[in-house]
């Protein structure tokens, strides 16, 4: 009895629970305990206790593709081993996370997040220094969402309606919560904001009040694209009013300026503490009328306009995109009224990843087009009409969605996308299954062999 009792007082004991043992082999592989510890204990909790300090963090999430139903899952249905579940840093691309009790990693409650920490008891030199040498293990951090929609039409008396009392809720209604919601809100102007210039010979024209431009900052546009074919409809003049209401809005855009230096600069924003670069470009084909953007509204040394999705705009790209930022390329391009993107549209934007960018926001089509996940990034070929008085009737264009991405540490581990209704000068969420139901379809069928399997992008 007495030798039993002096081997446990002159030996290191280890104190870990079954359920905790896996994490422990992990920990001491990683910080093997040194000999020559004369006694002492190391304890392994998944409890918090007063010295004690975090070893490991575990935090797995249940995943489908993408292009699936995505409902929020019980503990218990995330645990059922009837879906899959991974380790969170292992999410990417077409794999996307699923919230578990209406959560996601990083929320606070999230439950499939295990701790394990550590503490000693003893006064054993060695004990102690390999204690104060285990490293500061941080928990995950908050998933921060991107939020995009397609062409943003203020004219047509949505300027007026937006500048009455209560215009923001008339306009946008239930979508506003969801708007102000997300850390960074990017979206489509499809007007000019002017009030002088004059009209283009095109088949439609499209001006606002710029005092209008202030309650759309108001309703969470951080950017706006204007590299599009309706910002010169009032000419260069009209243009530049545009640029100049957004400025005093605090409004970011980029792939627009008044000249191509101007126009090549990527606008430097954030999702929180996540640096974000954003960078568009005009890709639309000429118009019925004869209206060429590549003529007429191209951004040249002393010239205002726009930037291209040529040779020139990928080097742009590539100049403007950096690793240590998230990177978005919104691009207005397509065919107008088709759900599927053309072999040259995807082979563009597939180069825009390749260049560096993270997420190709498209627009133009005015319907939604599939999406496309390549390398771990994600392309939105059309995210169709937002807000865009007019087309009632239209096949497809009053459907669309607000686009919500969840990034975490600069990479994409979530994509949620909020279907909404278009009637009129207002804007709805849709709280029917027609319309995210026809996007998972199309972004399905793209994923398929027979559409051809997209060339990965190389690591940015």
């Amino acid at each position: 009895m007495l030798a039993a009792l002096c081997t446990r007082l002159f030996a290191l004991d280890i104190v870990v629970p079954d359920r905790l043992r896996p994490s422990w082999n992990r920990i001491e592989a990683a910080h093997p305990v040194p000999g020559g510890i004369e006694t002492g204990a190391i304890v392994v909790s998944d409890a918090d206790q007063p010295g004690f300090r975090v070893a490991e963090v575990t935090t797995v999430v249940p995943v489908v593709r993408f292009w699936e139903p995505q409902p929020s899952l019980t503990r218990e249905q995330a645990t059922s081993g009837r879906v899959r579940v991974l380790p969170l840093a292992q999410v990417a691309l077409p794999d996307v996370a699923v919230p578990v009790e209406g959560l996601f990693p990083g929320d606070p409650g999230y439950p499939l997040e295990s701790l394990a920490w550590v503490g000693i008891q003893g006064d054993d030199d060695n004990l102690r220094r390999w204690f104060d040498s285990l490293p500061a293990v941080e928990r995950p951090g908050r998933i921060r969402w991107i939020g995009a929609v397609g062409d943003v039409m203020p004219a047509r008396g949505v300027d007026a309606a937006l500048r009455a009392p209560e215009g923001l809720q008339s306009v946008f209604g239930d979508t506003l919560p969801l708007l102000r919601g997300v850390d960074l809100l990017l979206g489509n102007l499809e007007a000019a904001a002017t009030a002088r210039g004059v009209q283009g010979k095109k088949t439609y024209t499209f001006r606002f009040d710029p005092r209008a431009v202030a309650d759309l900052a108001s309703a969470g546009f951080a950017y706006l694209s204007l590299a599009n074919n309706h910002t010169f409809d009032f000419g260069k003049g009209g243009f530049t009013d545009t640029l100049a209401a957004l400025e005093k809005a605090g409004i970011a855009t980029s792939g627009a300026g008044g000249n191509l230096q101007e126009a090549e600069r990527p606008s430097e924003l954030a999702a929180r503490e996540t640096p974000v670069r954003v960078l568009s470009f005009a890709d639309y084909p000429v118009e019925r009328t004869g209206f060429d953007g590549r003529v007429v509204a191209r951004a040249a040394e002393a010239t205002p306009g726009t930037l291209w999705l040529d040779d020139e705009g990928l080097a742009a790209a590539a100049r403007s995109f950096d690793s240590r930022s998230f990177n978005i390329a919104m691009v207005h391009g397509g065919t107008e009224w088709s759900t599927v993107p053309t072999v040259e549209q995807r082979r563009r934007y597939l180069a825009l990843l390749r260049a560096g960018a993270d997420m190709v926001i498209g627009s133009h089509p005015h319907v939604l087009e599939a999406m496309e996940a390549s390398g771990g990034k994600l392309i939105a070929y059309s995210v169709g009409n937002f807000l865009f008085p007019g087309m009632e009737g239209t096949p497809g264009g009053q459907s669309s969605v607000i686009l919500r991405v969840g990034i975490l540490d600069r990479r994409i581990v979530a994509v949620r996308p909020v279907a909404v209704w278009l009637d009129g000068m207002t804007v709805r969420l849709d709280p029917g299954t027609r319309t995210l139901d026809r996007l998972r379809a199309l972004s399905r069928a793209l994923a398929s062999p027979a559409a051809g399997a997209p060339e990965a992008p190389p690591p940015s």
